[in-house]
């Protein structure tokens, strides 16, 4: 690899604008070379915003471009495709998550990647994060004791405006629900605190929309290190907040996966209470690139490759396979499998 990595992005949408784009341009050797985008227009705008020279409305001639590696940030069910171009390309990848629709096509990407010895990374990007770090130290070095048992809520609001004209809404490219596309940051941040899933049950239901998606999910588990957790999904809330409460034979500890509150520690035996403020970088997602862009420097390692995200499609698969019936296969291809237009 080069002494700096020029990256392509393919996609440029609002992800990129507000959590990652920067990133690419703030970390240490690396910068934005090209941006890819099916309008011409948007393109041109989107890499005269992230000072990229060369801007481009098809694949072909970002990957062309002299581009050293390539950041995936469009809709999930464009992901597959798109991997297998740049792999046939020879260029490593950097991809948004929902990694892809489903567990089959997460792991024909891995594979193919695999086989051409190029590294995947996944945007799974709380691993990286300062809260979730220092999270992760506490719990190993026993500050609640054994970690027994995790529980999880998450609400949502559901806003008919956005259903009409987001993506997120057709299941061909979001490969599911509201709950599809926030799960995966919530399960992989489960595994990375507590272990491997080695038992998972769900339940997924639509309680109240016009779409034919799941709006309510729940599910149970259970780890690698005898970890028991239960976890609801509510996307027709009236409210946005989430809270992870883990129980452990010392005390509690309490925070938000996918909000910005504090991490609240109860002392069991002292019955005192310590609240922990660590708050998340500007660009959420500058920590995780760093990882990747030292890892393709050979100068450190990534915590989430594309074989580190897979047990979570895994499991969001059997979580949703009952509500959709079945996601191995090309499921999204058959309409009359989900309701869709055939």
């Amino acid at each position: 690899m080069p002494e700096k990595i020029k990256w392509g992005f393919i996609g440029c949408g609002k992800v990129v604008e507000k959590k990652s784009g920067a990133a690419f341009r703030n970390v240490p050797d690396s910068c934005i070379h090209a941006i890819m985008r099916r309008d011409p227009e948007k393109a041109k705008q989107s890499a005269r915003q992230f000072s990229a020279p060369c801007w481009f409305d098809h694949i072909d001639g970002l990957l062309a471009s002299g581009v050293d590696a390539v950041y995936i940030a469009t809709p999930p069910g464009l992901h597959y495709e798109q991997a297998l171009k740049c792999c046939d390309a020879g260029k490593p990848i950097y991809i948004e998550k929902p990694f892809a629709r489903n567990y089959t096509e997460a792991k024909a990407i891995v594979e193919a990647f695999t086989q051409k010895n190029l590294p995947v990374y996944v945007g799974h990007y709380r691993r990286a994060l300062p809260r979730f770090q220092k999270i992760r130290q506490l719990l190993s070095q026993g500050r609640i004791g054994r970690v027994c048992a995790v529980d999880f809520y998450l609400n949502r609001i559901f806003s008919k405006r956005e259903a009409g004209h987001s993506w997120l809404y057709h299941p061909a490219l979001s490969g599911g629900g509201k709950f599809f596309d926030i799960a995966p940051h919530t399960v992989d941040l489960m595994i990375y605190l507590f272990g491997d899933i080695k038992e998972i049950h769900g339940f997924a239901v639509n309680n109240g929309t016009d779409c034919p998606l799941e709006d309510h999910v729940s599910f149970s588990f259970l780890t690698d290190r005898n970890i028991i957790g239960s976890a609801i999904f509510n996307c027709i809330s009236n409210r946005k907040d989430d809270r992870m409460a883990v129980t452990g034979t010392k005390g509690t500890m309490e925070f938000s996966v996918h909000g910005r509150c504090d991490i609240v520690i109860n002392d069991y035996d002292s019955g005192d209470t310590e609240i922990l403020e660590i708050p998340d970088p500007e660009t959420v997602e500058e920590p995780m690139v760093q990882t990747v862009v030292d890892h393709l420097l050979q100068r450190g390692a990534c915590p989430c490759t594309g074989e580190d995200a897979l047990p979570v499609y895994r499991a969001i698969d059997h979580i949703l396979e009952g509500f959709y019936h079945g996601r191995q296969d090309d499921f999204w291809n058959y309409p009359e499998r989900w309701g869709g237009d055939t």
